[in-house]
C-alpha cells in the first residue's frame, strides 16, 4: 500500500466529481512529505498532550549550548522524522554554515522515498530561525 497524501491532506482536499485516479503522482508525494516535515518541525515538544515526545525541543533551551547545539538539533530532526514520517527512509541531516545569515540555522535533510519497489533519493533544505520557526523547501 502506498500513501500519496496524509489523512489530514485528504480530509482538507476538495473532492471534485470524477477526480479520482489510480495513477500515482510521485511529485505530489514529495510535496506532501515536505509539507508534513515542515508542519512537524514547527511543533514544540510537549505541546501535543496525547504524544508528549512529539515535536521539536525548544531552541531557546538549546541555543546556550552552541556550538554543541547544532549536533543536538541535527539528532532531534533526524529522530523526529524517523519516528513520525514513515514515507521517508534513511534520513540524514547535515548542518550548512551560512556566514551571511548567522542567526539562521540551515540544514539539508536527505533520504529516500520508496514507491512501487523503486527508491527515489530526495533532498531538501530546512531553515530554522532564532524564534524556532522552520521553513522547508526543495
Amino acid at each position: 500500500m502506498h500513501r500519496e497524501l496524509s489523512l489530514l491532506d485528504r480530509i482538507e482536499q476538495e473532492v471534485v466529481p470524477g477526480s479520482y485516479t489510480t495513477q500515482f503522482d510521485q511529485d505530489a508525494q514529495l510535496r506532501n512529505v515536505i509539507s508534513n516535515v515542515q508542519r512537524m518541525l514547527n511543533v514544540r515538544e510537549g505541546s501535543v498532550m496525547a504524544l508528549p515526545n512529539y515535536g521539536m525541543p525548544d531552541f531557546n533551551d538549546i541555543v546556550k549550548e552552541f556550538p554543541d547545539a547544532i549536533s543536538r538539533i541535527q539528532f532531534a530532526i533526524s529522530r523526529f522524522i524517523d519516528a513520525y514520517e514513515p514515507r521517508l527512509h534513511a534520513v540524514q541531516v547535515h548542518y550548512v554554515h551560512d556566514s551571511d545569515q548567522p542567526l539562521l540555522l540551515k540544514f539539508v535533510i536527505s533520504g529516500e522515498i520508496r514507491i512501487n519497489d523503486r527508491v527515489s533519493k530526495v533532498s531538501f533544505d530546512t531553515v530554522l530561525t532564532g524564534a524556532g520557526q522552520a521553513t522547508v523547501r526543495v
